[in-house]
């Protein structure tokens, strides 16, 4: 499995790509509505004639569009296109959605299917119960630097200890906009792998709790599904019962691995004890 990139091993003249990447994400954070190049290049701290020369080529490529009329870009269908073909995950997000239905069902919290990309955890999927969560950062197309948040931390704790420890190196000054160290993040994913499934207390978004289970090929995470309430809703008996709710929903299809269920078990009394 490759190693992910430092900044300083960067191959020569992927500058070039960085800003295209940049400006991608950019644009598909200002959702559906899209945005002005002045924004998109006051958000990516690029000058606007160099934002406007990258982005005329995406639109050529397929990669964004533009209205002539509002003269805003938006997400192209190319990227749709590549997602389909290239991502077998992508493709499986559908067989997902009645599980998470009836995960926040049962639960009445926010259920969410995120899958690993590269450093980065990508959520596909998100569906609310009766108690949603007014404050969410989270939702389907985000994306978050491997380690922060419950479903990302599932993933990232059910890696390779060297490739995790070299993940988290490279995401250190990443976790900074979600209020964690390095150090949270190792605790966070150590208790995981003990555990069999992962917590955040509050860490990210005050007063936010949430946990999260790895979906394994054969020992390795490759994709997640975790639940996210307000505090008065995560108290450590609940949180197994959460963990129960996602396991039996995940168990009905063939070739989905998670951790070993009497591990997690003994993961959820070992944390009841401690509460």
């Amino acid at each position: 499995m490759a190693r992910p990139n430092t900044p300083a091993s960067r191959p020569e003249g992927s500058q070039s790509i960085s800003r295209a990447v940049g400006l991608l994400s950019a644009v598909a954070q200002s959702g559906e509505a899209g945005a002005s190049l002045s924004h998109i290049a006051q958000q990516t701290s690029l000058h606007v004639a160099t934002a406007r020369r990258i982005m005329q080529a995406l639109v050529v490529d397929g990669l964004l569009a533009f209205d002539v009329e509002s003269k805003r870009y938006s997400v192209g269908p190319a990227i749709f296109s590549f997602a389909v073909m290239g991502n077998p995950w992508y493709l499986r997000r559908d067989m997902f959605n009645a599980a998470l239905e009836d995960i926040a069902l049962q639960t009445g919290d926010t259920t969410m299917f995120s899958v690993r990309s590269g450093n980065e955890s990508v959520c596909l999927a998100r569906r609310e119960g009766n108690f949603p969560i007014r404050v969410m950062t989270l939702d389907a197309g985000s994306r978050r630097p491997l380690g922060a948040g419950s479903g990302s931390a599932a993933i990232l704790a059910f890696l390779p200890d060297a490739e995790r420890a070299a993940i988290i190196a490279h995401n250190a000054s990443g976790y900074k906009s979600y209020s964690l160290t390095p150090g949270d993040v190792v605790e966070m994913t150590d208790d995981a792998r003990k555990t069999g499934f992962s917590v955040n207390e509050a860490r990210i978004i005050e007063g936010v709790f949430g946990v999260g289970v790895p979906i394994l090929m054969g020992d390795i995470a490759v994709a997640s599904v975790s639940v996210a309430a307000i505090a008065s809703r995560m108290q450590p008996p609940r949180r197994v019962e959460i963990v129960r709710s996602i396991c039996t929903a995940l168990e009905r299809f063939p070739g989905i691995h998670l951790p070993p269920m009497r591990h997690m078990e003994t993961g959820m009394k070992r944390r009841i004890r401690r509460a």
